[in-house]
C-alpha cells in the first residue's frame, strides 16, 4: 500500500490543479468578452488595453495546459512529468511576477494625463461628428460630465448636452427628449463628477483587480510548485526504499 503521504501529495496537487484550470478557464472567458466588445468599439481600445488583454489569454492557455500536465503527473505518480510541470509553472511564476510588478509601476506613471482634456477642447473648438458621438457615449456611460465637471461646458460658453443627463439622453431626438433635457438643466440633476477622475478611479480599480489576481495565481502555483517538487522527492525516494527491500530480500 502506498505511504499516506504521497496519497495525501497526489490529493492536494490535482486539487489545485483542478483549480488552476478552473480559474484560468474563467479568464480566458472574461478576456475573451472584453475583445468582443472592444471589437465593437474600436475607438475606446489603445494598444495598451489590446497587449494586456493577449498577455492575459496566453498566460490562461498556458497555465490551463500545465495545469493539466501536473494533473497527469500527480495521477500516474510520474517523476519526470512532475519535474517538467515544476519547471513550466516556475517560468510563468517567473512571467507573473514581472508583469504584476511592470503593472503597479505603469499604473502609478500612467496615472495623471491630459489627452482627455485636450481631446474634449479640440472637440468644443472644432465641429466634428465622431469627436461628439465619443463624448456622448464616454459621458452617459460612465455618468460624468465634462473633463472635470459640468463647468467646463460653461467655460466654452456651451449648453451642457444631453449625454450628461441620466432620463434625456436615452431618448430618441425629438420633444421628449428636449423636454427631459431642459427639465434637467433646469433642475440642475446632470451629472456634476468629471470624466477625468471617473475615469481615474475605474483605472485604478482596474489596476488593484489586475494585482490581486496575480498574486493569488502567484501564490497558487507556488503552491503547485512545492508539491509536484516534494511528491516527486517523495516518489522517488519510496521507489528506492521499495527496490533496496526487494534486493536485500533476494540477497537473503
Amino acid at each position: 500500500m502506498k505511504p499516506r503521504s504521497i496519497r495525501c501529495l497526489k490529493f492536494f496537487l490535482t486539487l489545485f490543479n483542478i483549480t488552476c484550470i478552473f480559474f484560468s478557464l474563467v479568464l480566458m472567458t472574461i478576456c475573451v468578452i472584453n475583445m468582443r466588445n472592444r471589437k465593437a468599439h474600436p475607438e475606446q481600445q489603445s494598444t495598451l488595453s489590446r497587449g494586456v488583454l493577449s498577455f492575459l489569454l496566453t498566460l490562461s492557455l498556458g497555465l490551463v495546459l500545465s495545469a493539466i500536465l501536473g494533473c497527469i503527473g500527480a495521477l500516474r505518480e510520474n517523476v519526470k512529468i512532475l519535474y517538467v510541470f515544476a519547471g513550466f509553472f516556475i517560468f510563468l511564476v517567473s512571467v507573473e511576477a514581472v508583469a504584476t510588478v511592470g503593472s503597479a509601476v505603469l499604473n502609478t506613471w500612467a496615472g495623471g494625463g491630459s489627452e482627455l482634456r485636450v481631446h474634449f477642447y479640440k472637440n468644443s473648438t472644432v465641429e466634428d461628428e465622431g469627436g461628439h458621438a465619443f463624448w456622448d457615449q464616454l459621458q452617459s456611460e460612465n455618468q460624468c460630465c465634462g473633463v472635470d465637471g459640468p463647468q467646463d461646458y460653461a467655460i466654452l460658453n456651451r449648453e451642457i448636452p444631453s449625454s450628461c443627463c441620466a432620463r434625456a439622453h436615452p431618448l430618441r431626438e425629438g420633444g421628449a427628449r428636449r423636454h427631459h433635457h431642459a427639465s434637467c438643466l433646469s433642475a440642475k440633476s446632470y451629472y456634476t463628477a468629471g470624466c477625468e477622475e471617473t475615469l481615474r478611479q475605474k483605472k485604478s480599480f482596474k489596476g488593484k483587480m489586475f494585482i490581486t489576481t496575480g498574486v493569488v495565481f502567484l501564490l497558487l502555483e507556488i503552491m503547485c510548485i512545492i508539491l509536484a517538487i516534494w511528491m516527486a522527492r517523495k516518489i522517488r525516494s519510496e521507489r528506492r526504499r521499495l527496490q533496496q527491500n526487494l534486493q536485500a530480500h533476494f540477497e537473503t
